[in-house]
């Protein structure tokens, strides 16, 4: 069996990493502000802001907490319940956080 070379993810754009180098050191003017290597990791939100928790409509079985926008610490818990508590038989109100609401992903 063949090995797959890893993948090593685009670098961060040049532009914002100069920007932030520039910050650094108007904050602390003796910082080493070389920069080794650059990397940038995607930041999602849902267009109202809140979280997509739920059973994925159509299929059954199958349940979904994405869309935290920042907020996966304060989101993940009461998600984890939610679908715990629904995958245990219970019903609850997710009409707030139902992955088919007008609450779409945005970039």
């Amino acid at each position: 069996m063949r090995q797959q070379a890893a993948r090593r993810p685009p670098p961060a754009r040049p532009e914002k990493s100069r920007l932030l180098a520039e910050r650094l050191g108007a904050l602390w003017p003796r910082a080493n502000r070389a920069i080794a290597y650059r990397w940038a990791g995607t930041f999602d939100t849902t267009s109202d802001g809140l979280p997509l928790i739920g059973p994925v409509p159509g299929k059954q079985g199958i349940f979904a907490a994405y869309g935290y926008g920042g907020n996966g610490i304060t989101f993940s818990y009461p998600a984890a319940q939610l679908i715990g508590g629904l995958i245990a038989g219970s019903t609850s109100p997710l009409i707030d956080f139902a992955l088919d609401r007008d609450g779409k992903a945005t970039a």
